[in-house]
């Protein structure tokens, strides 16, 4: 077992800002994506998205250091993938898909693939007004096993499709699980939700070009068409890192930020944003502002948010889930209290004990776990990277 932990101090901010046009082409459409007219949409680069955007200087929740990217693919092996749709005119569309890929072949040694490796994982729902597909599967066998998609309401049904899609054409009778991991959240408010305008076939896309490095945030993939707090947010990402038995570890954790209105904010952030951006007020989302429908912004729904945790910490299936309810007090401390209309679910998993799944794997599997006494301090910087992750989807939103 693993245990006897000690602490990395301090935070550290990260100095080397990246411009919020890294990672996409001269045309402003993400590198590695087609960048084409699909079904009359555009995939393109919105307004509001930065990779690596500047924190909040909030003291508080930084008390660990970040990574590298200050991102969820800190943690090795972990890629993200993201696809923009939007159209202007009397059918407006903000909506998008993001996918968090572990590289099952790079964590594997070569030993196995996305589709028959699984990943030690556990998944909660802290308010469910919403929808996590394969959560069922992941709770029953504590393991995850294929990306994880985040995406909108109406598209669902599409990418789950797409998901089986994709792994019977590039592991044909692999995938033994088919239950496909696809949390939503409802933009209904920028995009129009009377149909679904994302095809079956962006799972694959969005999973082929998934990638490590720093991930673009904000208006983009998922968040597209999010708003939190009454203002744009969308995608956000931080990671922190902690040293166990003289090892660093990294928590990563992204976050799909839809929920609360403004009288809610935490007055921390509230300060830290009115520094940069001027009175908030100015920055809640208007009636005729992008919004698909013309509804009262004073009256919304509040919900909801997806996030995923990932770690390279020895963690088994029931440490994940005490992780998982972690992301909880992350949401609050935005001041967030997760109301009646939100969705609200959290998923983690751990790429440190891979697991064969499929036909002829080990009946005994032998595994590393960190011992119980060492976990306060791993949830103290998962709560910290949850509540940056949210600060950081509204920072790039409005950068």
């Amino acid at each position: 077992m693993v245990s006897n932990y000690s602490l990395g101090s301090g935070w550290l901010p990260n100095s080397n800002l990246v411009n919020p046009t890294e990672g996409y082409s001269s045309t402003g459409n993400p590198t590695g994506a087609k960048g084409l007219q699909q079904d009359g949409f555009t995939k393109s680069k919105p307004t509001g998205v930065a990779a690596l955007p500047t924190p909040l200087s909030l003291s508080q929740w930084q008390k660990f250091w970040s990574g590298s990217y200050n991102a969820i693919t800190d943690v090795p092996g972990l890629k993200v993938g993201q696809l923009s749709y939007k159209q202007d005119g009397s059918e407006k569309i903000r909506t998008g898909v993001t996918a968090i890929v572990p590289d099952a072949e790079a964590l594997t040694k070569g030993q196995g693939n996305l589709a028959n490796t699984g990943f030690r994982a556990s998944s909660v729902c802290l308010n469910g007004n919403g929808e996590l597909t394969g959560s069922s599967f992941i709770n029953e066998f504590g393991v995850l096993n294929g990306p994880i998609l985040l995406s909108n309401t109406r598209a669902v049904g599409a990418l789950h499709s797409g998901v089986n899609d994709y792994f019977e054409k590039h592991y044909p009778g692999q995938w033994t699980c088919q239950l496909p991991v696809i949390g939503e959240c409802y933009d209904n408010y920028f995009s129009t939700t009377a149909k679904n305008v994302i095809p079956s076939s962006a799972a694959e896309e969005v999973i082929q070009q998934a990638k490590g490095g720093p991930v673009l945030q904000g208006q983009v993939g998922a968040g597209t068409g999010m708003r939190s707090f009454e203002m744009h947010a969308g995608i956000g990402s931080s990671s922190r890192r902690v040293m166990v038995d003289g090892k660093v570890y990294t928590i990563g954790v992204l976050v799909n930020m839809n929920h609360s209105k403004l009288d809610d904010l935490n007055p921390e952030f509230r300060k830290q944003m009115e520094s940069r951006f001027g009175p908030l007020d100015a920055l809640k989302v208007k009636d005729d502002q992008d919004g698909a429908h013309a509804k009262p912004i004073t009256t919304p729904r509040q919900g909801s948010i997806q996030l995923v945790i990932a770690t390279d910490l020895p963690l088994n299936n029931k440490q994940l889930e005490a992780l998982a309810k972690r992301a909880g007090l992350g949401i609050g401390n935005t001041g967030s209290t997760m109301a009646t209309s939100s969705g609200d679910f959290a998923t983690a998993f751990s790429t440190a004990n891979p697991v064969p799944m499929g036909a002829n794997v080990p009946s005994v599997e032998k595994m590393m776990e960190l011992h119980p006494d060492a976990l306060n301090p791993i949830f103290k910087a998962a709560v910290e990277a949850t509540t940056e992750a949210q600060g950081n989807a509204l920072i790039a939103s409005h950068s």
